[in-house]
């Protein structure tokens, strides 16, 4: 039996001297919220609230968490971490629906829920990976994100001084610059490098058959999310049938069922679920099992905790996927913890100490928190 005696939030932000430009707005930082999870044996869980965006958002999620959500797990047994916040917060999901903030709800019980998974395989003394899959493997190969489309070539660069050699690149923003764009980069992509094109949701149906029709004699590995994710199922389903291109969609779904049917649908090739955002570990744990795992490239986009905790899933049911590692300076994601989290040769090595395998970097904490709270 496991108890939680003890909850800790650091609220982080670093301001960002590159903006990240995307079709739905312009982010001016990073900020994250990382939670801390002691049992009464001192054991400590990691996990990571999704917030990057609107930027004030962060404050409003802490405070949420701090007057609400933390009353509920200070003291909480359990003893297999399946859906476990799931059952223990449930009651508290009214509240969200009744204030149609949903969203709230469902970031920071991912959190939670990563965190309890990450307790849960110190107590085990195991890597999370392992924990997951005992063969799974120490390493993961990663693609490139974060990319403006202005200075796309000289971040490409940089990400090849890395060993990547998958890239994704914002678009969306206009049709003729975008197709400048792309135009570009395949003349400067090698036959060995991957591209992406990330739409962040700014096309409209029609735009986007008339634009994927373009893009189909590309060398373009896949198309993310070219409208928006709250389209009905068997329009996006028809905007798939209608092209050549392969759509990647996943990171704002938030129903387990929307998962299944485009998992089980051979005109989706990438589903990106994002463990921060939604569903945490115990999402994935219960997808994997529709025996699709292949199709399942985790999203992610923040600090190095969440980073590192897709890493461990990757590694444990699709080695073979890329895991998406932004390439902005950002020192909470790669000074988080005391050891630096490195990418060498293209890849992400997993510690194989027990959990995650890190602990905080209390002089990167320090430096750039905002706000903590411990309970």
């Amino acid at each position: 039996m496991i108890k939680i005696t003890s909850i800790r939030i650091y609220y982080l932000e670093f301001s960002l001297t590159n903006n990240i430009i995307t079709s739905f707005g312009v982010m001016k930082s990073r900020p994250t919220i990382i939670l801390e999870l002691e049992d009464s044996n001192n054991n400590i869980g990691y996990g990571e609230v999704w917030c990057n965006f609107p930027s004030d958002g962060a404050n409003y999620r802490f405070n949420v968490l701090k007057n609400i959500f933390s009353n509920f797990i200070i003291d909480c047994e359990f003893t297999n971490p399946q859906n476990y916040i799931k059952h223990i917060l449930g009651p508290l999901k009214t509240v969200f629906v009744q204030s149609d903030d949903i969203g709230t709800y469902n970031n920071i019980s991912a959190a939670f829920d990563c965190a309890i998974w990450d307790l849960f395989a110190k107590v085990k003394q195991t890597p999370l990976n392992k924990l997951l899959n005992p063969n799974a493997n120490k390493f993961i190969n990663v693609y490139a994100s974060g990319i403006n489309p202005n200075d796309s070539i000289k971040q490409i660069q940089k990400a090849r001084l890395l060993g990547i050699n998958a890239f994704k690149i914002k678009i969306g923003f206009n049709d003729d610059l975008d197709l400048n764009l792309i135009n570009l980069l395949n003349n400067h992509i090698t036959s060995k490098e991957i591209l992406m094109l990330d739409v962040n949701q700014g096309w409209s149906i029609d735009n986007s058959k008339k634009f994927l029709n373009l893009l189909a004699n590309k060398n373009i590995y896949w198309v993310e999310e070219p409208i928006s994710a709250r389209t009905q199922n068997t329009e996006y389903l028809s905007l798939a049938k209608s092209t050549q291109s392969k759509l990647a969609l996943g990171e704002n779904i938030n129903e387990i069922k929307d998962f299944i049917f485009f998992l089980k649908s051979n005109y989706f090739n990438f589903v990106q679920p994002d463990i921060t955002k939604f569903g945490g570990i115990s999402l994935i744990k219960e997808l994997i099992e529709l025996n699709e795992k292949e199709k399942i490239w985790l999203h992610f986009l923040g600090s190095g905790v969440g980073l590192l905790t897709s890493g461990h899933l990757m590694t444990a049911f699709n080695p073979n996927g890329l895991l998406e590692t932004d390439v902005n300076l950002n020192p909470l994601r790669t000074n988080i913890f005391e050891e630096e989290l490195k990418i060498e040769n293209g890849k992400i090595e997993l510690s194989e100490k027990s959990g995650i395998g890190m602990k905080l970097n209390f002089n990167t904490i320090n430096k750039y928190l905002v706000s903590s709270l411990t309970l």
